[in-house]
């Protein structure tokens, strides 16, 4: 506040009244001047919250495209407390990636060093250095919460999509917010602004931020949300000076994990000291379909580093007294223990136990040199699952990824899995070998059994069957082969999003029975021996996929595909050659297939999925196995629930035709039916809604409608199907995911 005085001559030079006079109207502009310039001070620089949300997310959108590059170093420093436990605690090491804690103790600390780099958009790797601590394996290092030191606030969205950032226009309509305090500080006026969710949904945050006047960046963010077992809040604190004023510079999250009756609490803090940053040129960019954006943790083995000397020169936030006595205690145990081991030589029987328990229910990563092998575990619940149509299923994969110079690389994987309902084994190997990572050139050889089928001998009688009775074939006995197969393909991308692939599908079908029958034959019919034995095809093919416009990225010299405007167009023609490795079978085979993913805003998609295929020229007898339309008994992803399969279709019906149609749907969104139902609204974090349709000149219409929940965990569903306009039956379809 200021007051000016522009009178030429001093108030006592004046005489009498006129000098009283003039003395009034002075104490009586001071006054005014005084109240205008509180009223300026203390209500001038408040604006309706409306304008300053509206300011604050427009500049939202410059700075989040602001920073090109910068490298950096961060420390990190994750404190974990037992808060409560029971008998079930010991236990928890066995559930992978579940929750950071020690079993053996109620404190573990972790301090960690890393290098780390961004490039414009979306570009993250974190080189860790150094690691020291309570806790120091890579399973442990791994379940710090990294990705959360790389929340952009000024972002839509975090990196992995997992919350609604609140300070966007395009995502304002989640919240709802009020300006908690208007205040001063250094000559500069800050906004709190408060924010909360419009409804309970693990995608949603509840918190507050501090904006500046003027520039109108956030200087401070402070976020809340919910997981399924646990709550979790975080705090960020950015730069003070002109380079940094856009960046994170300080990082508190704490966690609460309640499972059980067990509560564990972790705190972590982390603190980034940028080396160079380089802003990005506002320049009209050319349009490149290599955007390369992905966050990568890169740990392939821990180096832990002991010397307390360097930690208390590299340490920028000193340690706590609890911090310290955690620490003490430890190095105090570990001295023990080497004192111990050093007299046994020997590693305990129990231990040697509990390691084995701890590889037979859940996945095991190995490395030895340039080879990583990964095993399933022999009784990994997560490799269950359960439909109506098919009961229970369950599976095993063994995989080596074998790396070679110019980041080739030769993939071994192993599966096995076996469906409890049909008492049916089913095994695949495949071998692959990347031979060109740059243009995704790489031969594959596989060997396995797929579904049992029938031959084309049966299907004129499968297909009456299915016009006179609709979708039942009681009188007709089916899967009378078992198909072992054999397939030797090439992959090479012709041009970006132009895949050529040729190959050879060899197939052996052998009769279950010898002695089987016709339900509907007659004593005199001829032997059905006859009918049965050995069948074999030699069919090479070609397939072709396109994606117009396809987006990629690279890893290494690997490049991987991302995403695409347009549909994938895929064609595929297949010939089977007679008496070539003893084929019995001559036919043509062609399909075609288009799928989508369509964003639908930020978090909502639309997937779809069309094909045909048809059995061609068809001379002798054969087997209608289509690649597109096919039964899948162990889907490995709910995200791949379209997949150009049904739920509840039954399995005998895929090899009843030699034509279909088909068309599938799958709505996603994190917010449907749920979002109002609290506690079922934080467990499920994704809802989906399923439309499929099925025509073959046979069934002429099936339908499938279906609702899904899922999280990161487990996923199910319940689907409907009808025949027609006829309601068929209700099914179920669940799987673990990890």
């Amino acid at each position: 506040m200021y007051i000016c005085n522009t009178h030429p001559h001093p108030i006592n030079t004046l005489p009498g009244n006129d000098q009283l006079l003039l003395m009034g109207k002075r104490v009586i502009y001071i006054f005014i001047t005084f109240i205008v310039s509180f009223s300026s001070s203390t209500f001038g620089s408040t604006l309706p919250v409306d304008t300053i949300l509206f300011r604050a997310m427009n500049a939202s959108e410059k700075y989040n495209e602001l920073v090109e590059s910068y490298t950096a170093e961060v420390y990190t420093r994750t404190y974990v407390e037992t808060v409560e436990k029971n008998f079930f605690y010991k236990y928890t090491h066995l559930i992978p990636q579940f929750v950071l804690h020690d079993p053996k103790n109620d404190e573990a600390l972790i301090e960690t060093i890393s290098d780390f780099r961004f490039d414009y958009p979306n570009n993250h790797v974190q080189d860790i250095r150094h690691v020291m601590g309570t806790l120091t394996s890579q399973k442990d290092v791994e379940m710090i919460p990294f990705k959360l030191l790389n929340i952009n606030i000024y972002g839509e969205t975090t990196n992995d999509e997992s919350f609604f950032m609140p300070i966007r226009l395009s995502t304002a309509k989640y919240y709802r917010y009020s300006l908690y305090e208007t205040f001063e500080e250094n000559e500069k006026t800050y906004y709190h602004i408060h924010f909360t969710p419009i409804y309970e949904n693990t995608k949603l945050l509840k918190g507050a931020f501090i904006v500046e006047r003027g520039t109108w960046r956030v200087i401070f963010f402070r976020g809340e949300g919910v997981d399924i077992f646990s709550d979790f809040s975080f705090e960020i604190t950015m730069g003070d000076t002109w380079i940094t004023n856009y960046l994170p510079v300080e990082f508190t999250i704490y966690q609460t994990a309640s499972y059980l009756g067990n509560v564990l609490a972790s705190r972590h803090l982390a603190r980034i000291e940028y080396k160079e940053i380089r802003l990005r040129q506002f320049t009209e960019p050319e349009r490149s379909l290599n955007i390369s954006d992905f966050y990568k943790i890169r740990l392939d083995s821990v180096p832990v580093q002991s010397d307390s000397v360097f930690w208390q020169e590299k340490r920028p936030i000193p340690l706590q007294a609890r911090e310290m006595e955690v620490i003490a205690r430890h190095q105090q145990l570990q001295a023990e223990k080497e004192r111990k081991t050093r007299s046994q030589d020997s590693i305990s029987n129990n231990k040697i136990a509990q390691q084995l328990a701890q590889r037979m229910v859940m996945n095991s990563n190995y490395k030895y040199r340039s080879t990583r092998i990964g095993y399933s575990g022999l009784l990994n619940p997560l490799m269950l699952g359960y439909s109506t149509r098919d009961g229970l299923t369950y599976r095993q994969k063994l995989s080596f990824n074998i790396d070679m110079s110019h980041d080739r690389t030769v993939k071994i994987n192993a599966f096995a899995g076996y469906m409890f309902k049909y008492k049916e084994f089913f095994t695949d190997f495949t071998t692959t070998f990347n031979y060109d990572p740059f243009h995704l050139g790489s031969a594959t050889l596989s060997i396995g059994n797929g579904n049992p089928t029938y031959s084309s001998l049966f299907v004129e009688q499968i297909q009456d069957s299915l016009k006179n009775r609709g979708l039942t074939f009681e009188d007709i006995s089916l899967n009378y082969y078992k198909d072992y197969y054999l397939k030797l393909f090439n992959t090479l991308e012709v041009a970006n999003g132009l895949l050529l692939q040729t190959g050879i599908d060899y197939h052996i079908r052998r009769s279950r029975s010898n002695t089987a029958k016709l339900r509907a034959a007659s004593v005199e019919s001829e032997p059905i021996e006859n009918l049965f034995g050995t069948r074999r095809s030699f069919a090479p093919f070609v397939r072709i996929s396109w994606t117009p416009r396809q987006y990629y990225r690279y890893d290494g010299r690997q490049k991987i595909y991302v995403r695409s405007d347009f549909p994938t167009f895929k064609l595929e023609l297949s010939r089977s050659f007679l008496n070539i490795l003893g084929s019995t079978s001559e036919y043509n085979r062609v399909e075609l297939d288009i799928s989508q993913n369509i964003p639908i805003g930020l978090m909502h998609s639309l997937q779809y999925h069309v094909g045909a295929g048809m059995f061609i020229n068809q001379k002798t007898e054969y087997f209608a196995d289509f690649v597109y339309f096919s039964k899948s008994n162990f889907p490995e992803n709910w995200n791949d629930g379209l997949g150009g399969t049904f739920n509840i279709l039954s399995r005998n019906l895929y090899n009843a035709s030699d034509s279909y149609i088909q068309a599938h749907a799958m709505f996603e969104t994190p917010f449907l039916i749920l979002k109002n139902i609290p506690f079922v609204s934080d467990f499920a974090d994704k809802e989906r809604i399923y439309v499929s349709s099925l025509y073959t000149p046979q069934i002429i219409s099936y339908t499938e409608l279906g609702y899904g929940i899922g999280n990161r965990f487990f996923n199910a569903g319940l689907f409907a199907s009808f025949h027609k306009t006829s309601f068929r039956q209700l099914g179920v379809r669940a799987a673990f995911e990890f």
